[in-house]
């Protein structure tokens, strides 16, 4: 019988949207208060000092709020990760890079909670943390899945 070869059980994506919806709402903030100071540099009767002050506050406003969410963004969208139960083994898909611990070299998987943390025990290496919370699943039950897929590659009903 030809070896055939492995195939994605499931697979999970880190979520980003609680990293997002910070620099999504901090950003065009910081945009529109921008804005506006700029606006009432303009439509006040102050004297010419205190509208140019205020004028490149609100300028400094607009391009702070354009570079957090451009970097912020672009930092988010880079950090990319994914884990796949796959029938060789678990495989972490980190910033470009990715990981393959077989099903006999992992221990176990746990949640934590306090930490907000998936932790992948190693045999003879150090744990895999990943400090994300994944989209689709709470980390308990996406943990408990790890450890059901193992279970079921070591009984031999997944090949």
């Amino acid at each position: 019988m030809a070896n055939k070869s492995p195939r994605i059980v499931e697979w999970y994506r880190a979520d980003p949207w609680p990293r997002m919806r910070r620099v999504l709402l901090t950003g065009p903030a910081m945009l529109t208060a921008g804005g506006l100071v700029v606006f009432l540099s303009l439509v006040t009767r102050q004297p010419v000092h205190v509208r140019i002050a205020a004028a490149v506050a609100g300028f400094g406003l607009v391009a702070g709020g354009a570079m957090l969410t451009m970097f912020g963004m672009q930092r988010i969208l880079r950090d990319e990760v994914c884990v796949a139960l796959r029938t060789d083994g678990l495989a972490v898909q980190s910033s470009g890079s990715e990981t393959l611990v077989p099903w006999d070299e992992l221990e176990g998987a746990r949640w934590d909670p306090a930490q907000d943390e998936l932790v992948l025990m190693r045999m003879d290496a150090s744990p895999i943390v990943l400090g994300h919370r994944f989209a689709r699943i709470e980390g308990t039950a996406l943990a408990q899945r790890i450890e059901a897929t193992k279970r079921k590659v070591a009984m031999g009903l997944l090949r």
